[in-house]
C-alpha cells in the first residue's frame, strides 16, 4: 500500500511540474502531508527518469510543453528580472528603434522605458504595449492572432508588419535553451516571429533568467551564433556558463 502511494506522489508531482513548469518543496510538503526528505526522494526520483530538474527549493520541468499565463510568471525571480532589465535598458541608445518581445523579463524592461523619450518601439506583446501606451515613445504593435497564454499576437498578420521593418536592436525572451543550441519557444507560430524580427534587426539579444538554462521547450527559433548577446543573472551555474559562453556572449549582472 506505501508504495502505491508513493507512486502516486511521484507520478501527482510529476503532472504538476510539466504542467506548470516548475514547483516549490514547501509546496509540495503542503499539499502531500510529507517531510522535506520525502519529497527530496520523490524528486531524486523523477530527476534519475529525466522528467524533472532539481533547482534550489523546488524542481522546473526538463521540458516545457505548455507556456504559463503571464501573470503567473512575473513575479518570480523578480529581482534578478529587474536587474537583467536594468542592464538592457543601458544598452538603448537615444531615439533607437527597438523590438521588445512578450515575457515577464522583457515587461520588465517596458516598465522602465516609460519614462525615456523618442524611442521607436516595436512590440508583439500586449502587456508591453499597454505598459508603454502613455509614455513620450512612439509605440508599434503588429497585427496577428492574439495567444490568451502570453498576451501577444502571433501568426501571418505579426510577421508580414514584421517583415517590413528594420531595427536597431531587438530584446527577446525564451522559453528556455536546455538541449538545444539556441533559445526556444512553445509553438512555431511564436518562433516565426521571433525569426522575423532577428533578420530585421542589426543587434539581438536574449533576456533570459538563469533558470532558463535548466528548461526548454519545442522549438529552437534561431541558434545562438544569431544572437548578439545573452543577459542573464548570477545563478547561472559554471557548467552551463562554460557550455553557451563556447556559442553566444554572455552578460551576468551582478546582484550586489
Amino acid at each position: 500500500m506505501a508504495r502505491f502511494l508513493t507512486e502516486e506522489r511521484r507520478n501527482k508531482i510529476a503532472e504538476s511540474i510539466v504542467t506548470n513548469g516548475s514547483i516549490k518543496v514547501s509546496d509540495l510538503m503542503e499539499q502531500f502531508s510529507v517531510s522535506k526528505e520525502t519529497i527530496r526522494k520523490d524528486l531524486i526520483y523523477l530527476e534519475q527518469f529525466g522528467i524533472i530538474k532539481k533547482s534550489h527549493g523546488g524542481a522546473l520541468s526538463v521540458l516545457e510543453r505548455m507556456e504559463r499565463p503571464l501573470k503567473d510568471r512575473t513575479m518570480e525571480a523578480m529581482e534578478q528580472k529587474q536587474l537583467i532589465a536594468e542592464y538592457a535598458a543601458t544598452l538603448i541608445e537615444d531615439d533607437a528603434v527597438i523590438f521588445i518581445d512578450s515575457g515577464s523579463t522583457n515587461l520588465c524592461l517596458a516598465k522602465l522605458l516609460y519614462l525615456r523619450k523618442n524611442l521607436t518601439i516595436f512590440t508583439n506583446s500586449l502587456s508591453v504595449a499597454n505598459m508603454l501606451a502613455e509614455s513620450e515613445n512612439q509605440v508599434h504593435m503588429c497585427g496577428g492572432l492574439l495567444s490568451a497564454t502570453t498576451m501577444s499576437l502571433v501568426g501571418f498578420g505579426a510577421t508580414s508588419f514584421l517583415e517590413k521593418v528594420h531595427m536597431d536592436i531587438a530584446f527577446l525572451g525564451s522559453s528556455g535553451f536546455h538541449g538545444h543550441n539556441g533559445p526556444t519557444s512553445i509553438d512555431f507560430t511564436d518562433a516565426e516571429v521571433k525569426k522575423t524580427v532577428i533578420r530585421n534587426t542589426r543587434t539581438n539579444m536574449v533576456l533570459a533568467h538563469s533558470a532558463k538554462a535548466r528548461s526548454t521547450a519545442v522549438v529552437e527559433y534561431t541558434s545562438w551564433k544569431d544572437i548578439d548577446l545573452l543577459i542573464t543573472d548570477m545563478g547561472l551555474r559554471d557548467k552551463e556558463e562554460r557550455a553557451l559562453s563556447k556559442r553566444v556572449k554572455i552578460h551576468k549582472v551582478n546582484e550586489a
